[in-house]
């Protein structure tokens, strides 16, 4: 399809749409990125705020992405997340055909902390289990997770491979241990250096927080969560 000047429908909207045909035709891949506002000028003939306005459509459309000081990129595919029950990530991967990673940062006995003392009923002197751990989908980093279990029920957990597992799945079914509800509180918090770094995001990057407190099947706060999450690559369902 080509620009049409003399046709009644703007240039943008016409240039919207094929970059859009672009797109879902499969010349751009997820993650690339696109010529510049200069390059697209030239290449069509047309005013950077032609190109501006047909590139701002298709970002509203969550088909592009823009990264400060990177250029545009094409959106890459999202993961659906349900808020109602409990999935774990491995889960939510599985149902959205895509591969589930995981890699370790630590898996420690710290000192507890006082949201521990207050959402899992523990003591001063208790001690927790703090996993923390970077998940992928198809190999792309999306999300932080740092879990506090109790040491007390959960000190095995250090014992666990947990890389490119589900724990929810060795919880399960090494240790018959299962949930019956979560409650969860939804945020926006700007990613840390270490989380950028982690997420492959800019510094202060918006992020989806999400904490999380689980209970088991005695209806017993079990474990307390906070997920940091790339929201290009998220989309919750509630």
């Amino acid at each position: 399809m080509r620009l049409e000047s003399d046709s009644a429908e703007p240039l943008y909207i016409q240039l919207a749409y094929i970059i859009r045909e672009d797109i879902q035709n499969g010349k751009y891949s997820a993650e690339q990125r696109i010529p510049t506002e200069k390059e697209l000028s030239e290449i069509y003939s047309v005013s950077r705020i032609t190109i501006r306005s047909a590139l701002d459509i298709l970002v509203k459309e969550n088909l592009l992405m823009r990264r400060r000081g990177k250029g545009t990129f094409i959106a890459s595919k999202k993961l659906y997340k349900s808020m109602s029950g409990i999935y774990s990530f491995t889960d939510i991967c599985n149902i959205n055909g895509m591969k589930p990673g995981a890699k370790t940062i630590k898996c420690v006995i710290e000192d507890i902390e006082p949201e521990d003392i207050t959402e899992l009923n523990l003591t001063p002197e208790d001690k927790v289990i703090a996993v923390e751990r970077i998940r992928y989908a198809d190999d792309v980093p999306v999300s932080i997770e740092i879990s506090r279990y109790p040491a007390s029920t959960y000190q095995f957990l250090l014992n666990e491979d947990l890389n490119n597992t589900s724990l929810f799945a060795v919880l399960r079914d090494k240790h018959d241990i299962r949930f019956s509800h979560a409650t969860k509180v939804i945020e926006v918090k700007r990613a840390s250096y270490q989380m950028a770094t982690y997420l492959g995001v800019p510094r202060d990057y918006p992020l989806l927080y999400i904490s999380s407190l689980t209970y088991d099947m005695a209806n017993m706060p079990s474990h307390r969560t906070q997920q940091y999450i790339n929201s290009d690559r998220f989309k919750l369902i509630i």
